[in-house]
This record gives C-alpha cells, sequence and structure tokens, in this order.
C-alpha cells in the first residue's frame, strides 16, 4: 500500500508527502520541501585532500589517514552469513523456514542502517575538515560486474560515502570533485612514473626516485594533483605532497573558489 498528498502547514512552504509499506511490518515516510535557502556562491579553501576508497580500509586520506571498516558492521556481516546458512537447510515452501527468513531480513535492514550512518558521519567528519575534497569517478556498476569482488564493493558502498559528502559539502560551501581513476595506485606520487603491481600489493616503492608509501596513501595524493589541477590550483597552495616536503606544514595562502 502507498500514500502520496500534500500536507499544507502553517508560515511554511509546500511540503509534500510520501509514504510507503515494505516488507517486515516497516512504513517509511519521505518527505519533499520547498524552500528559498540559497546555497553558498563562493568557498574559501584552506585545506584539501584527496580520498582513495577500497575495501580496508575504507578510505586512505592523502595526509596518511585511514579509516578501517568499523568492528560493529564485521559483526553484524559474521551474524548475517550463520542466519542465512540456517535459512539455507529449510525447505523452500515449508512452514518453518518463514521465521528464518524473517529474521535474515531484519539483519540485511540493520546492516543497511549500520553503513549508512557509518558513511552519514564520515561523511560529516570529512566536509568538517577539508575544504576541497576530491574523489576517483569510479564507475561502480561496471566494478559489479567482477564477480570475485561485487559482494565487497557492495558492502562498503563507495558511491554512498561520496554521494553524502557531496550534498554535505554543497550545503557548507564546500568543494567536491571526482577525477579520472585510471592508474591512480600505479603512478608513483613523487616523480610520476608508472610503478606497476598488483591488488596484493599494498607497499608502493618506486625504483626510480625510492618513495616508499602506502599504495592507497599514493593513490590518495595522485587523487589530490589530479583534483587540483581540475580546477586550476596548485599541489602546493595548500599541503605539500612530494617527497621531502611532504613533512613541511601547510601554507597559510587561502584561495576564492567560485562554483560554477
Amino acid at each position: 500500500m502507498e500514500h502520496t498528498g500534500t500536507v499544507e502547514r502553517k508560515n511554511a512552504l509546500k511540503l509534500n508527502l510520501y509514504t510507503q509499506k515494505v516488507r517486515i511490518n516497516i512504513w517509511y515516510a519521505s518527505f519533499s520541501v520547498e524552500i528559498n535557502d540559497s546555497l553558498p556562491e563562493k568557498t574559501i579553501i584552506k585545506s584539501a585532500v584527496g580520498i582513495d576508497v577500497g575495501i580496508n580500509p575504507i578510505v586512505a586520506l592523502s595526509n596518511k589517514d585511514k579509516k578501517e571498516p568499523p568492528k560493529f558492521l564485521l559483526q553484524s556481516e559474521h551474524k548475517l552469513g550463520r542466519e542465512e546458512r540456517k535459512l539455507s537447510r529449510k525447505q523452500i515452501g515449508s512452514h518453518n523456514r518463514n521465521k528464518p527468513r524473517i529474521k535474515v531480513a531484519k539483519i540485511h535492514r540493520h546492516i543497511r542502517r549500520q553503513r549508512a550512518d557509518f558513511h552519514q558521519k564520515l561523511s560529516k567528519e570529512l566536509v568538517t575538515k577539508y575544504d576541497f575534497i576530491a574523489f576517483e569517478d569510479l564507475k561502480i556498476k561496471n566494478m559489479m560486474k567482477n564477480h570475485h569482488l561485487a559482494k565487497s564493493i557492495s558492502d562498503v558502498s563507495w558511491n554512498m560515502l561520496q554521494s553524502f559528502t557531496a550534498y554535505k559539502a554543497e550545503w557548507d560551501g564546500k568543494v567536491v570533485t571526482f577525477v579520472n581513476p585510471k592508474n591512480t595506485s600505479q603512478e608513483c606520487s613523487m616523480c610520476g612514473r608508472i610503478v606497476r603491481k598488483n591488488l596484493n600489493i599494498k607497499i608502493h616503492h618506486c625504483p626510480y626516485c625510492g618513495l616508499v608509501l602506502d599504495r592507497h596513501v599514493n593513490a590518495a595524493i595522485n587523487i589530490l594533483h589530479r583534483g587540483l589541477k581540475k580546477v586550476g590550483l596548485g599541489y602546493t597552495d595548500f599541503m605539500p605532497v612530494r617527497g621531502p616536503a611532504q613533512d613541511r606544514p601547510m601554507t597559510q595562502e587561502v584561495h576564492d573558489f567560485n562554483r560554477g
């Protein structure tokens, strides 16, 4: 059963209401509100970060920070696997299958909520700390065609994190950009040479310039490089990212970035 309607409120703009009943006896209500608030037209950029998304860590930042999968989410995944195995032993169509089926559905719902909450908090943290955020422009649908990685990619929900970060940044007057992901983990962030490595290789070791760095951090630095270049800003305007200069403090120069 579904309901759609318009709710009129005093001293407020029009509020559109949509409700829908879904499985396992849960109702959801969605609201669409017309408002006159305008978004910030200009941002002063004082800090910038590149973000490499992955499975473990979920994100690696160009400043070497990382976020691992939360333990509570891993625990829920293990619980789900256990209950799914129990369900698989029940005969399809039998009466004693319905109860474990509902239990599995509830765990799935719980995991979706946990994942969304984690990404809401992480995206808020990113937007609070940084004025400019660069992600890879990943083609998630194409990546899901890899059956060996599809479940892992689905579990970490990169597109959810990127979407949450983008809309929070827009409301706060911050900037999120997406760059070409080609060779971000293969390119050396110090000398720019290509250093081929398989997915099981966790350390970037450049034979040309000698840079040794976590592969995900190396990729995040390259993502930041490309993001700043995309909007016409230099790497060192915000933070040193190449070679020994990485340990020097951020410059005090700020920039006005007009959003087009």
